[in-house]
């Protein structure tokens, strides 16, 4: 068990509830579309969930996908001579798998406004992480000693657990106003290393 306090179980829930979450998921879907196609902004596109790629990259610590492509964010542990940079212990850029798998730096919007990251070093040598476009839910950057590996931790479905992937499906609306059908988190639990899964559904 990590030494740490557990998030609030629905602590995403209640961001929705509030209206906060639904609208820093706009923010984040339409900074997005802002690298998207013409053709593609206009799509209602669903992609397969099980059909989108699983990216391994070095030092790769959790992802994020959204409809309406493959391209995804990869969050990746960030260090020098082998240590955490704690000036930046996570960077965060894309792989755009629609054009060819290319690498991509995240533009000065999609940094500041939607998928950037912050973070605050912690006593015990963790950092506290915040989504640009989650500020009010933190997330842990801790070291796991069993797997000898830096890991982010959350509260997926009233477990602790070490966070793989966020995934937003959305059903049509427009890139001002996309009508979110859900998002959802994806990780291991920390004591049964099950694979856990939660769905919040933002209010509409």
């Amino acid at each position: 068990m990590l030494g740490y306090p557990l998030l609030r179980p629905h602590a995403l829930y209640d961001l929705c509830s509030r209206g906060s979450a639904r609208n820093s998921l706009y923010v984040l879907l339409l900074f997005s579309g802002f690298t998207l196609t013409a053709q593609e902004r206009q799509s209602t596109k669903n992609v397969v969930v099980d059909s989108l790629p699983v990216p391994d990259e070095p030092k790769q610590l959790f992802y994020l996908q959204r409809d309406p492509d493959a391209n995804t964010v990869i969050y990746q542990l960030n260090t020098v001579d082998g240590v955490v940079d704690v000036d930046e212990p996570v960077k965060a850029y894309w792989i755009r798998y629609a054009e060819g798998g290319t690498r991509k730096d995240l533009n000065f919007l999609q940094r500041t406004m939607a998928y950037g990251i912050s973070h605050k070093a912690l006593d015990d040598g963790a950092f506290e992480l915040r989504l640009a476009a989650y500020k009010d839910h933190p997330l842990r950057l801790a070291y796991c000693e069993k797997s000898k590996t830096y890991k982010v931790y959350t509260t997926i479905d009233r477990r602790e657990a070490a966070l793989a992937r966020i995934f937003v499906r959305i059903d049509g609306g427009s890139v001002l106003s996309p009508n979110i059908m859900y998002f959802e988190l994806t990780g291991r639990d920390t004591t049964t290393q099950a694979q856990v899964s939660e769905r919040i559904k933002p209010v509409q």
